[in-house]
């Protein structure tokens, strides 16, 4: 068995992350590759603004709406967003449920609520931080990304930068790297 190691996925809010993670799925899953874990993509509204966050799951496409903008969902707020505290406590569910079930565990996303607050995602961290996802891509925006790399510093963690130049051809170049970290692992002494 190879060493854990997370890739952190990063850029600035807006950057695509979420879209360069659900092309990684795709692109892994053409590989035979089993992916598992969270996406959280924006809920837009019919003039395209983002009203809010779904959570779906990889292994069963399940969607459920995380948060919202435009009304409190009676869970945690941070700055515009008010979260469904059941929806989270889903979400959890179906991160605990896959880690260790695929090739590649998806965590979309990492942020406030999880670092500043002990809320949302936040009761995964510490399974990552023991390294029972032998590989995970996690999602953080840039400005939270020491924070997290500190509470995962007990694995080998590789960060990928998202830009707008370098999205289309970032699918690939994280699964590319992901193919090589066992093998990298094995190597080492």
């Amino acid at each position: 068995m190879s060493c854990p190691v997370i890739g952190l996925l990063t850029g600035p809010v807006g950057v695509g992350k979420t879209t360069v993670a659900e092309r990684l799925v795709g692109l892994a899953r053409r590989q035979g590759l089993r992916c598992a874990g969270l996406l959280a993509p924006a809920m837009v509204d019919r003039c395209g603004q983002k009203v809010g966050i779904w959570g779906v799951d990889l292994s069963s496409a399940e969607r459920r709406a995380l948060a919202r903008t435009d009304r409190d969902l009676g869970g945690p707020a941070v700055g515009p967003y008010s979260f469904d505290a059941a929806a989270l406590d889903w979400a959890v569910q179906v991160l605990a449920s896959a880690i260790g079930d695929g090739d590649l565990l998806i965590v979309d996303e990492i942020g406030k609520l999880e670092l500043w607050q002990g809320a949302g995602l936040a009761p995964i961290l510490p399974r990552l931080a023991a390294g029972e996802a032998e590989r995970a891509l996690v999602l953080i925006r840039d400005g939270l990304l020491v924070d997290l790399q500190a509470r995962l510093a007990a694995v080998d963690q590789v960060v990928f930068r998202t830009t707008e130049e370098n999205r289309g051809q970032l699918p690939a170049q994280v699964l590319d790297r992901f193919g090589e970290w066992p093998a990298a692992k094995a190597a080492a002494p």
